[in-house]
């Protein structure tokens, strides 16, 4: 770094100057408006911080014991841990960085459905006396109450409240849009990757879908004759990534679901359960539905 500063001022040429000058007050900028983003847990009187922990991609596993596969798929950055007690009464705070307002919604959804909402708590939550999960922004945050007392109750509304006013507030622009008729309300999901896949529908093993940790699958669940299907949706926002996804589906269906029918756009299949699900391809759109109870029309 110390070399490209000296190659710099030896050069003289104002306009590198300038460009270096630029990029560098970026940088700072960028960097003090990240750091100013981070929100602070202030323990409230009578309370005291036994501990402030962080933990990166590399040492979350040390945390979370068997969930941490899930987190890095949707994009986690970082956890910071914040302890409180007063006397024997304690409460954690665990504090997500997430990728982004999608990666933080997805890892709540897949956490907290169906939502419970908290009386009082104004973020997105989902909760009771022994958890309090929100989401704001690109943060992901659990408040912690060890024992489930009702008394923790109202500090764990302020706590939740006090760090919404820290976070700035983006609204999620859907990565496709659903159709509404049948909606179970509650049900919709998303998933990034194999491991959130996994929890909804098995298809095959691995990346079946080509998310490749990039496109974002939205799933929810639809009630059809007193029955529930699930429909799965990705945009993949170009045609030739969504015919490589259709063909990876076809390719590598699980062998617990029989083929039923083919063609290069549609794809019925059948599992042990005698339940069908068909695949279907459409420009740049795939759509799947399973636990339907009769073969759908190609």
């Amino acid at each position: 770094m110390l070399k490209n500063l000296d190659w710099v001022s030896r050069r003289k040429n104002p306009f590198n100057m300038y460009k270096y000058s630029f990029f560098l007050l970026f940088f700072l900028i960028v960097s003090s408006d990240s750091a100013a983003t981070i929100p602070t847990v202030t323990p409230p009187p009578g309370w005291q911080v036994e501990s402030r922990k962080m933990f990166s991609t590399e040492n979350l596993y040390g945390y979370i014991d068997g969930g941490a596969e899930l987190f890095l798929e949707f994009g986690f950055r970082e956890l910071r841990v914040v302890h409180l007690s007063r006397g024997k009464v304690q409460l954690s705070v665990d504090m997500y960085r997430m990728a982004g307002v999608l990666s933080a919604l997805g890892i709540y959804l897949a956490k907290c459905a169906p939502e419970t909402p908290v009386k009082g708590v104004l973020p997105r939550n989902s909760g009771d006396r022994y958890q309090l999960a929100m989401v704001r922004g690109g943060w992901f945050i659990f408040i912690n109450n060890f024992d489930g007392g009702n008394s923790c109750v109202p500090l764990m509304r302020q706590i939740a409240n006090a760090l919404a006013r820290q976070i700035p507030d983006k609204p999620a622009a859907w990565p496709c849009s659903l159709p509404q008729k049948g909606l179970v309300k509650g049900s919709i999901r998303l998933v990034h990757g194999p491991v959130a896949l996994q929890s909804v529908v098995t298809l095959g093993e691995g990346d079946i879908l080509h998310l490749c940790g990039k496109a974002w699958a939205v799933v929810a669940d639809y009630r059809v004759q007193n029955r529930t299907e699930t429909l799965i949706r990705v945009n993949y926002g170009d045609s030739k990534d969504s015919r490589t996804a259709f063909k990876s589906l076809v390719e590598n269906l699980d062998p617990y679901l029989k083929v039923i029918e083919k063609n290069d756009t549609a794809l019925v299949f059948q599992d042990t359960a005698g339940e069908y699900g068909i695949a279907r391809l459409s420009g740049r759109v795939l759509d799947i539905r399973s636990h339907l109870p009769i073969r759908p029309e190609m």
